[in-house]
């Protein structure tokens, strides 16, 4: 037999594979701390927690995403690079607050006077406040002989109230809104202050955040009261010098205390969520609707609807 040609040697071929563990990135760091810092921002002014407008200034925008860019050249598996670019990122980000939000503690408070005159021919008024969280006091009327429709004065120290009144028909629409002065301050104040007209009907139309609300309008002809607000207080205080008036609330997790004169009768439309109640003198009509006992028996009338999140709401009469 011939011998076998040795076989030829195997040759075993390792194959590595190579596993990089991502290091730290300076560059996504910053990135996702703005994200935070902006979603914060916007959840804080939404919820009333302060008041400031967002505006796209892309003089702060472009130098922003060089450094964004710039940081993402460090070495994602240098310690030293690490290190480096996370003081970097520190810094810069003191410096991108600071930018936005005006580099301010406290400002100084001041007190300006509303002043809204009655224009030719006027014989209804809508009012439009919108602004965010606060005190808001409606306390007392103008007389019928005044010139003047609202009056009042507003106390801040980083927001500026703008005031616009214009005449449709017969009708006197003015709107009251806040604005911030570009800077956030720690100890913040916005507090609102103003008396009525009560010769005329009055629609009173709120859009606030977070507000702690005080309003008498026994001595006004309060026609519409609509109240669309955020976690606040509110205290409402109804007159009977219209034959028919209505109040509309929309709010979250708020304390509503409303206060009706006994010559009034009220219909109450309440959707709610977790809300405690205390209705006095009202009667269920369904699961969602409820009368005052003298309802039927008044001529005045006032129609009320809540929308309310876990809410108090607490009704009584004088």
């Amino acid at each position: 037999m011939e011998p076998k040609p040795n076989p030829e040697p195997q040759v075993v071929k390792e194959v590595h594979h190579h596993h990089y563990k991502r290091g730290f990135n300076p560059g996504s760091m910053f990135f996702g701390l703005l994200i935070i810092v902006v979603g914060v921002a916007f959840l804080g002014r939404n919820a009333g927690w302060f008041d400031f407008s967002f505006q796209v200034d892309w003089n702060i925008i472009w130098p922003v995403i060089l450094i964004l860019v710039g940081l993402s050249f460090f070495n994602r598996r240098g310690w030293v690079s690490g290190v480096i670019g996370g003081i970097i990122t520190v810094i810069v980000v003191g410096l991108v607050a600071w930018a936005v939000f005006g580099g301010t503690a406290h400002r100084e408070t001041t007190t300006d006077t509303v002043s809204i005159l009655k224009q030719e021919k006027v014989a209804e008024s809508v009012v439009n406040i919108k602004t965010g969280a606060g005190k808001l006091t409606i306390n007392g009327s103008i007389p019928a002989s005044s010139t003047s429709l609202i009056t009042g004065t507003h106390t801040t120290n980083n927001l500026s109230l703008t005031k616009e009144s214009s005449l449709s028909e017969t009708t006197q629409h003015t709107t009251l809104s806040t604005k911030s002065s570009g800077s956030w301050v720690f100890n913040h104040r916005n507090e609102l202050s103003l008396q009525l007209a009560k010769d005329m009907p009055t629609s009173l139309i709120l859009d606030t955040g977070a507000m702690d609300m005080t309003l008498d309008l026994s001595e006004i002809q309060a026609k519409l009261v609509d109240v669309d607000t955020g976690a606040s207080t509110l205290n409402l205080t109804l007159g009977d010098l219209l034959e028919t008036s209505e109040v509309r609330v929309d709010a979250g997790a708020s304390t509503i205390n409303l206060t009706l004169p006994k010559t009034l009768g009220a219909k109450l439309s309440l959707d709610s969520g977790a809300t405690s109640k205390s209705l006095a003198d009202f009667t269920k009509i369904d699961e969602h609707t409820y009368e005052s006992t003298n309802y039927s028996s008044t001529s005045k009338k006032v129609n009320l609807d809540f929308d309310l999140g876990a809410a108090t709401l607490d009704i009584r009469w004088k």
